[in-house]
């Protein structure tokens, strides 16, 4: 059952010749001019100056990215360092991708580049401006040719991440080249042959198991997480029979197939063995690291006869345990009742769109610095046995049972109606709303919003339709026309979640944007480190020089607030200035504040 050891992996080696190089250049801005202000540059600052910099803004050690990659990062950051020497000619940046892709196989995080880009355009600025007060035209110049550059790169060593992945992924089809152990893939291959022998030679059990985190293993580099993941596999693969085989399902879970078992009893047992084992091995390796392990079992044939209705008994075991607070259950007819809970759910989802349960709740927008309201989010809500339900977990049935579009529709109209209200107590903001990929395929949303907004008399310019990342990755034609009509019939567009996705570069370039929302992800970091406050400043740096106005989401703290001031954000948003609330609330609270900036904290 072994897998052959995995072959090492090639690095990506960028085909970029003159007429690639041409189009690169040409899409980002970069023209006769912008080189020429690039050249100047190099010839007032040595290379050497700009590499100081650099690597003493990262002292190579401090980026989590651990000392075994620091000769790839240093030879890579070098090398950037170079740029002002760059003739304009492929062959310098196919070298800079090739040194990126080195260090991205060594472990690297696919942001370093975007980090060192950043430090790269900070030390450019200190040597053109220094602390002078005065700016000459041409140093603005030079610093836009130096920006436009700067994105240039960003593109291309995102593009070299991206194909690297793929081939990763390609070259992983059966196994975990980290753990050394069965993927998804191989996992539903051996399950099915070991289910052909179920009944013949004994029950076949099934565990899955799986780290409850939440955020705090997101402050492990990504090295660290690996050997965490590792050490967890090797503890578990120790306590196991030599007919038993461990698989990874993902990033934080296995699957353990145990075939030949005299009695279901065992199933129990092993479980509850192995969630003790990695709780062990969790404090003897990351004592800090808070979390939980929880596991599920089932067993062939009595609980299914096919690996995917196996594998879902099991996984019903697990979420029942989960949620009582238990380290591990079995399945049983009562956790299948629970289950089936699930489906009750989804019915009641459905009712409560068909009635019109749903609420449509505004989060308001304040302007930086002065917190003056200048806008705000509709978020959904429903009130479901007397509690707020999940707002994700709404969309995830609605997408499912595939009633988004009437969900749309219906927000759409909410949010005029909505607007109208604040029309009236004399509240003239905008109201930004959320669409999803099969929105933008509909050949009748345009009109739909155009309609909608002369039915409450209000102008289309007052709605902003933010978009996903993932909700971009279709380029139908559809699609475009649809973001081009609403563009043009005076709607707002912005880029929800930026950043989270590997194609956000392209959008900026590509599509009629104003707006550009910052991902709470990103937000709620930048007071814990200089990488990620590197990384948002990098983003709305770039934005301003799209002319799009920056909206950060999920500022919670007067630091995040202030951090993101001195970037230069134009708006935020988030529980630290008022929570989501109904409109009759949302004017009440803009009628108390109307003529006073909001104070910190001020949260209805």
């Amino acid at each position: 059952m072994n897998l052959p050891a995995p072959q090492l992996m090639r690095p990506y080696r960028s085909a970029l010749d003159e007429d690639a190089l041409a189009r690169l250049l040409m899409r980002y801005g970069i023209g006769q001019a912008e080189q020429a202000a690039v050249r100047a540059f190099g010839r007032i600052i040595a290379a050497d100056a700009l590499a100081d910099a650099l690597l003493g803004r990262f002292e190579l050690g401090g980026e989590g990215a651990g000392s075994a990659i620091e000769p790839t990062l240093r030879a890579f950051c070098i090398e950037l360092s170079r740029v002002t020497a760059w003739d304009f000619s492929p062959a310098w940046p196919s070298r800079l991708v090739a040194l990126w892709s080195d260090c991205y196989l060594a472990g690297a995080v696919a942001e370093f580049p975007f980090v060192a880009i950043e430090a790269l355009m900070s030390a450019c600025q200190e040597q053109l401006f220094s602390d002078r007060a005065m700016v000459h035209r041409l140093e603005l110049d030079i610093l836009t040719a130096l920006v436009r550059l700067g994105w240039c790169l960003g593109g291309l060593l995102s593009e070299a991440s991206v194909v690297q992945e793929q081939a990763f992924r390609m070259h992983a089809e059966d196994g975990d080249t980290v753990l050394g152990i069965p993927n998804r893939r191989r996992f539903l291959t051996l399950l099915t042959d070991f289910l052909g022998l179920a009944g013949q030679r004994g029950f076949l059990g099934l565990l899955v198991l799986r780290m409850e985190w939440g955020r705090s293993v997101d402050v492990l580099a990504l090295d660290e997480r690996d050997h965490l993941r590792l050490a967890l596999s090797d503890a578990m693969r120790a306590q196991l029979r030599p007919g038993d085989v461990l698989c990874t399902l993902g990033d934080d879970e296995w699957a353990v197939i145990l075939p030949d078992l005299m009695h279901p009893a065992q199933v129990a047992l092993a479980g509850s063995k192995l969630v003790d084992v990695c709780e062990v091995t969790r404090g003897n390796n990351f004592p800090s690291l808070r979390g939980r392990f929880c596991a599920g079992g089932a067993w062939a044939p009595e609980h299914a006869r096919d690996p995917l209705g196996l594998e879902q008994a099991a996984r019903s075991a697990l979420v029942a345990a989960k949620t009582e607070g238990r380290s591990f259950a079995l399945f049983s007819d009562d956790v299948a009742a629970r289950t089936m809970g699930d489906a009750g759910f989804e019915s009641e989802v459905a009712r409560a769109l068909e009635s019109r349960q749903f609420q449509l709740f505004l989060q308001p927008q304040v302007e930086l610095p002065s917190r003056r309201l200048v806008g705000a989010e509709a978020l959904l809500r429903w009130q479901r046995d007397g509690a707020y339900a999940s707002p994700p977990d709404i969309l995830a049935v609605l997408e499912r049972i595939g009633l988004m579009a009437e969900l749309s529709r219906w927000v759409i109209q909410q949010a005029a109606q909505h607007l109208a209200a604040l029309d009236a107590a004399g509240c003239d903001v905008g109201v930004s709303v959320n669409l999803v990929a099969d929105d933008l395929k509909d050949p009748e949303l345009p009109l739909f919003i155009r309609q909608t907004c002369d039915t409450w008399r209000i102008p289309v310019s007052r709605m902003c339709f933010e978009l996903t990342e993932s909700g971009l990755v279709s380029r139908d034609g559809m699609s475009v026309r649809n973001l081009q009509a609403l563009r043009e019939g005076g709607g707002r567009l912005a880029l929800d979640d930026f950043g989270t996705g590997y194609s956000s570069m392209d959008y900026l370039r590509r599509l009629p944007l104003d707006e550009l929302k910052l991902d709470k992800s990103f937000v709620e970091r930048i007071t814990l480190g200089d990488s990620d406050r590197a990384i948002v400043a990098l983003m709305v740096r770039i934005a301003h020089t799209f002319g799009l106005e920056v909206v950060a989401e999920g500022v919670e703290d007067a630091a995040t607030e202030a951090v993101l001031r001195d970037m230069g954000c134009n708006r935020a948003q988030g529980y630290f200035y008022a929570p989501p609330m109904p409109v009759d609330q949302f004017i009440a609270w803009w009628e108390a504040r109307r003529n006073m900036p909001l104070e910190a904290g001020e949260a209805a």
